[in-house]
């Protein structure tokens, strides 16, 4: 195979004589092209493990979430590929209406499960469905196995587009963002003490998110100044209209004010905080 590169019409790749790509420049950039957030079902920040049992609209991997009916799976990781396996139920992922442009998409998947656009009809890989610009879009899968999920502008299904952890991890911080350590004692964020009972520390959610999230924790936490000082409540806010920088607000005893100090996680490597945008 050679590649071939013009000014006017960009790079092709030929084969034996025959150009099997061509016009790179002016086709989709790459990383863009698949709508499905999350498609290789490699993110799970939420941790769910072994058999997934969710009521209807709880979230499991990253992006995609139980139907009416609610849904149980089991999945499994083989030479970095996730494959869900649906026993009962639908899983849905809600596709937001920004990333969609007008025109006939088409869905496709490796896989035994049957998925649909919309109201659309139950079909195997190579489901296709007209997107309106701007309005959001679901896909929702049966029961059966399914990997590589992808979306895309145009009747055609082409091959799998494999998108970097970090970009894929980013795309999906967008509606839900965990921190967690994974250590006791973990640190989350500096501040100072309003109050010998108030203690505020600035938080940066990685990316921008979708809109105002939701803030919930759980585990055990404290406030170190000069001292340990055990969190019986911790909330968080949003000061800039970015989404993106949050105040966390800490409730607790023993402070002085003015002083300097962290929040932590105590001895519990489960802890976390994380900010919810799903759609």
């Amino acid at each position: 195979m050679s590649v071939t590169i013009n000014g006017s019409t960009g790079v092709s790749l030929v084969q034996d004589g025959v150009i099997v790509t061509a016009d790179m420049a002016s086709s989709v950039p790459l990383g863009t092209k698949n709508k499905i957030i999350n498609g290789n079902l490699g993110i799970n920040q939420r941790a769910v493990t072994g058999s997934v049992v969710l009521a209807a609209g709880v979230y499991g991997h990253d992006r995609w979430k139980a139907g009416a009916s609610g849904c149980s799976y089991t999945f499994a990781t083989t030479a970095n590929v996730t494959t869900i396996t649906i026993s009962a139920g639908s899983l849905l992922q809600v596709i937001e209406g920004l990333n969609l442009q007008s025109g006939t998409h088409t869905l496709s998947w490796t896989g035994t499960a049957t998925a649909k656009i919309d109201a659309g009809s139950y079909s195997a890989s190579g489901v296709t469905g007209t997107a309106t610009g701007g309005t959001n879009m679901t896909i929702d899968f049966s029961t059966g196995t399914l990997s590589l999920v992808q979306l895309e502008e145009g009747s055609t299904a082409t091959p799998f587009e494999h998108r970097s952890y970090g970009q894929e991890l980013a795309l999906c911080q967008r509606y839900y963002c965990k921190t967690s350590p994974g250590t006791a004692y973990g640190f989350y964020a500096s501040g100072g003490a309003l109050s010998a009972t108030s203690f505020r520390a600035g938080f940066s959610i990685p990316v921008p998110m979708r809109v105002a999230a939701t803030f919930t924790s759980s585990g055990s936490f404290r406030v170190y100044t000069t001292a340990a000082h055990t969190i019986s409540a911790l909330s968080a806010f949003t000061y800039l209209d970015d989404s993106i920088s949050t105040m966390l607000d800490v409730t607790t005893t023993g402070l002085i004010a003015g002083d300097a100090g962290y929040i932590s996680s105590l001895a519990d490597a489960d802890a976390y905080i994380a900010f919810d945008a799903e759609l």
